[in-house]
């Protein structure tokens, strides 16, 4: 994204909307404020290949401190504001930043979190804390380019709330930002984002799908209408309001999106003609009442935090395959092998690995064997049309009395009965097998929870699925934990019952 590419011609047009408050930014604007903070940066001894963070929740000066950091040359690091002080202080120390940018809510675990001795530029969004306030820091700077710009470099953590953070950093490219390639060509081609794209971006930011989509939107000069935070009513009600063309999803947020009461009431926008969802499988079911309600214009896409490759899906293609994620796009291959690596024919389940094209070129710190098989421990299967078929991840596989079961066939089985509104499964000590399934599960409202329950949704996934893999119990519970992402927290669910063994 270099913003006066679209300014020099579409000065005025919206770059960057917020659904909730209304507040936006035209390319002109992005272009003024995004000079400005790269000039402060550069005042303060923020040079190439620094680190800027961002601890923000979606806000409107998103976009400006992204945008400044990639015409910088700095390491562009959005992290999970969710995060209590002691696990963000893992993450800036492995960060280093040089800068960062947060809000008033989140001064104060900032400041808690950064690590000793770190010099580092802090701003912050709301006035009246600690720390320098973004507006007024940089009005007094031009609104013209710095001398030196280069392109920068995004950095994406992997992991939840929980273990050491994992950084995956692209490498500088020593290059301006005005000659960047293009990101994820190919996928831009098939979803069809434009100059026209509206895209709603109703996940949190600092998440990979989030953050790659509102590039990619703005690097060819449409629109970003971002939710402050995913609620399902308003997120229908943003598509109609703001003339939504293309949204991006991931699977939790689509059945909530279905679940809303009243569902024939709302009004479906004639503008929103392209939907895609990734982060997890999408049930078959989900897909299939999605594209009746909203017409055939659900696609889905698989890939990673790594960058390693990508496989997508049509909605005509989900058709014919139903419940894969694609075939790889960008001369990417995709293998399955068995657990000693030795390829497996179709149909055969194995572990999941990409293999990038030796011409990539956004290639992590450390990934020099540009050619070589990746893995992100996932574990699924290709069709004999080279259609790709996730079952799990490795690290959640339950192994009962020697045998794998996949936790995301259960927990889509559970979810198909009207009284579950959302479902966890995974594997807990068992003395005889080794393992067994359990799943908590959270019911609708007006549903009692009990052993009459109990039985009869363990008996609703034995109608459907092999008898060995319907859970042996099930926990009833308020709310399930979901990351901000959407993804279950399986670690904090298990580690109870791993502590009680």
């Amino acid at each position: 994204m270099y913003p006066p590419a679209i300014a020099a011609e579409h000065p005025d047009s919206r770059a960057f909307v917020m659904a909730g408050s209304g507040a936006s930014l035209t390319y002109r604007q992005l272009d003024e404020q995004s000079n400005q903070l790269a000039h402060l940066l550069r005042s303060r001894g923020v040079a190439p290949g620094d680190s800027i963070v961002l601890v923000l929740e979606n806000r409107i000066e998103w976009p400006v401190i992204v945008a400044a950091g990639m015409r910088s040359g700095l390491y562009v690091t959005p992290v999970n504001w969710h995060l209590g002080a002691t696990e963000l202080a893992a993450l800036l120390e492995e960060a280093s930043p040089d800068a960062v940018v947060t809000s008033g809510s989140l001064a104060e675990t900032v400041a808690e979190a950064l690590p000793a001795g770190r010099s580092a530029l802090i701003l912050c969004t709301d006035p009246g804390t600690r720390f320098e306030h973004f507006a007024a820091a940089i009005a007094p700077h031009p609104t013209t380019p710095i001398a030196d710009e280069r392109f920068g470099a995004r950095v994406l953590y992997s992991g939840g709330t929980t273990g050491r953070p994992k950084a995956f950093r692209q490498k500088l490219l020593d290059i301006h930002p005005a000659d960047a390639p293009s990101r994820h060509a190919g996928l831009a081609a098939e979803l069809g984002i434009d100059s026209d794209t509206v895209l709603l971006s109703p996940a949190p930011n600092y998440h990979a799908a989030p953050f790659t989509f509102q590039l990619m939107t703005m690097a060819a000069g449409g629109t970003v209408v971002c939710m402050e935070r995913f609620d399902a009513a308003a997120a229908m009600a943003a598509i109609d309001a703001h003339g939504v063309t293309h949204s991006q999803w991931v699977p939790t947020m689509l059945l909530r999106i279905l679940r809303l009461p009243d569902r024939e009431a709302i009004t479906l926008s004639p503008t929103h003609t392209t939907a895609f969802t990734s982060g997890a499988p999408c049930p078959v079911e989900v897909k299939e009442q999605i594209n009746q309600w909203w017409g055939p214009i659900l696609h889905e896409y698989y890939g990673a935090s790594e960058g390693y490759g990508h496989t997508y899906v049509s909605a005509a293609e989900s058709a014919d395959h139903p419940g894969s994620v694609g075939r790889p796009l960008g001369g990417t291959t995709v293998h399955i092998t068995d657990d000693e690596g030795t390829p497996q024919p179709a149909g055969e389940i194995g572990k999941v690995w990409f293999e990038p094209p030796g011409s990539t070129v956004y290639v992590n710190s450390g990934d020099d064997a540009a050619a070589s098989w990746k893995s992100m421990g996932d574990r699924g299967y290709l069709d004999a049309d080279g259609f790709l078929y996730l079952v799990g991840r490795e690290s959640f596989m339950i192994i009962s009395g020697g045998v794998n079961i996949y936790p995301e066939e259960i927990e889509a089985a559970l979810l198909r009965h009207p009284d579950v509104v959302d479902a966890a499964v995974f594997g807990i000590p068992d003395p005889e097998f080794g393992e067994q399934v359990k799943a908590m599960v959270q019911l609708r409202e007006g549903v009692s929870p009990g052993e009459a329950t109990e039985t009869r949704l363990i008996d609703h996934c034995r109608a459907t699925l092999a008898t060995y893999k319907a859970p042996r119990s099930i926990d009833f519970v308020e709310r399930l934990p979901r990351l901000p992402t959407g993804k279950l927290n399986k670690k904090a669910l298990r580690s109870p019952y791993l502590a009680g063994s």
